[in-house]
């Protein structure tokens, strides 16, 4: 008897299947498959009755804002902003000619054209940097691919330099493309997150450096009050996260310092502000803990786009001078301490310091030739994204904005077919239910 139990343990041993060992690409595969279907499901997710409010709330900020560049004051604003920016740059042509004896039309230079392409190849590294960093917030929200979305909502995020910025701008143009409310006020704060915290690490190392070569007593100045303003941001962020009380503290000091520099005029509505940026800041930064894939890229594309920046003047150098590599490091971070020292007084226009200083210590290195490196290096770090911005708005006029509403039209009606062809399925199973017990009543045996 016992032979017999054993055996048949062994049968039953036998016939269990046992789970076949997973490789560690099915493995890989599958984790990405429970994470997509998790973000799928935060994505379906209905917002509470306060989140919804919140959302509202900055989508019509957003509006307020744009109205606001639409009222004569701003019109007027911003011809004046545009004056002060041609006449500055008429200036930095006259200080060239008076103080260099070398000063030639631009056509008497022999340029080197491959320089000036390498230079246009990074600003269009710059702006596949922002689209990829904005497609990758929306589909992770969304889950859906929008890279043409994304391009324009970019092109509009850096349009509107002599306005309000490019934050409300591309809020409002997210939530016209059918992207969730949520989403669509998320990304520009988002954005401009990981540019700050890319822009400080960048910044530090430069900082570091710069010790070693000789600047003017005013451009280290400002360079150093650019960078500790900057700084006070990102410690803020931290010591809200820790101590609300401290935080406070530390945000109410930096107002006033902005307040007695004459940079800002109103303490309580620029309080408010700082305030709501470092609640949102607090919020994103949780919810990208979650996903250390994603800071990571974050950081790594706001850095990119920062690099190919501040390399611009190097190979506008190298396209008047000839190529030079023992200068580069110089240049980089010659070009860093413009960025900080506008951060100071940033006039407006793409105008105001970032020129001043561009010509003050790149004049020694290119002599009659700094106007001409000026305009453009202002071309590849301004009025290309005025050119960009009119672009994309020019083709949502004529055709982008008929486009998107066919497909809209087409969507809905694809929808709605769907819609009827699953009720046709559904009444013809029901109906054939029906039918089949309708059967077995009638073939019943009497």
């Amino acid at each position: 008897m016992k032979k017999e139990e054993k055996k048949e343990d062994l049968e039953k041993e036998e016939k269990i299947v046992k789970p076949k060992r997973q490789s560690l690409f099915s493995r890989i595969l599958n984790r990405v498959k429970e994470k997509k279907e998790k973000r799928k499901q935060e994505a379906e997710r209905e917002l509470s009755a306060e989140e919804s409010k919140q959302v509202e709330e900055k989508l019509e900020e957003a509006n307020t804002e744009i109205y606001e560049t639409k009222t004569p004051k701003r019109k007027k604003m911003t011809i004046v902003f545009w004056v002060f920016n041609v006449l500055l740059i008429l200036a930095v042509l006259l200080w060239n000619i008076f103080s260099t004896g070398d000063f030639e039309p631009l056509e008497m230079f022999e340029l080197d054209n491959k320089y000036i392409l390498i230079a246009l190849a990074f600003v269009i590294g710059m702006v596949l940097a922002d689209v990829l960093s904005v497609h990758r917030m929306i589909y992770r929200r969304t889950l859906r691919s929008r890279w043409a979305t994304s391009f324009k909502s970019v092109a509009i995020y850096r349009f509107s330099p002599l306005a309000t910025g490019g934050q409300p701008f591309m809020i409002s143009y997210l939530s016209s493309r059918d992207i969730p409310g949520a989403t669509a006020v998320s990304i520009p704060v988002t954005k401009l997150l990981f540019q700050n915290l890319a822009w400080l690490i960048i910044t530090t190392i430069c900082m570091i450096f710069s010790i070693s070569l000789k600047l003017g007593t005013t451009i280290s100045a400002l360079s150093i009050v650019g960078f500790i303003l900057t700084l006070l941001i990102v410690v803020a962020i931290i010591l809200v996260s820790v101590s609300k009380t401290i935080g406070k503290k530390l945000v109410g000091f930096y107002v006033k310092l902005n307040v007695k520099l004459k940079i800002w005029n109103n303490y309580d509505k620029h309080y408010e502000q700082i305030m709501n940026m470092l609640d949102d800041y607090q919020n994103i930064m949780r919810e990208y803990t979650k996903d250390i894939f994603d800071v990571v890229l974050q950081l790594f594309l706001a850095a990119a786009r920062l690099i190919l920046m501040y390399s611009i003047p190097f190979f506008i150098y190298c396209a008047f001078k000839g190529y030079t590599p023992e200068v580069f490091g110089e240049f980089f971070v010659y070009t860093v301490l413009i960025d900080l020292a506008s951060h100071v007084i940033p006039l407006p226009g793409g105008a105001g310091l970032n020129v001043i200083t561009f010509a003050w210590l790149f004049s020694k290195y290119l002599g009659g030739s700094t106007f001409w490196a000026l305009i453009i290096w202002q071309f590849c770090t301004f009025y290309f994204y005025i050119l960009q911005g009119l672009g994309v708005i020019g083709y949502d006029t004529i055709y982008g904005n008929r486009k998107y509403r066919w497909i809209q039209k087409k969507r809905s009606l694809q929808e709605e077919s769907a819609e009827f062809k699953k009720m046709q399925i559904d009444n013809f199973r029901s109906e054939r239910e029906k039918r089949r017990k309708r059967e077995k009543k009638e073939n019943l045996p009497e």
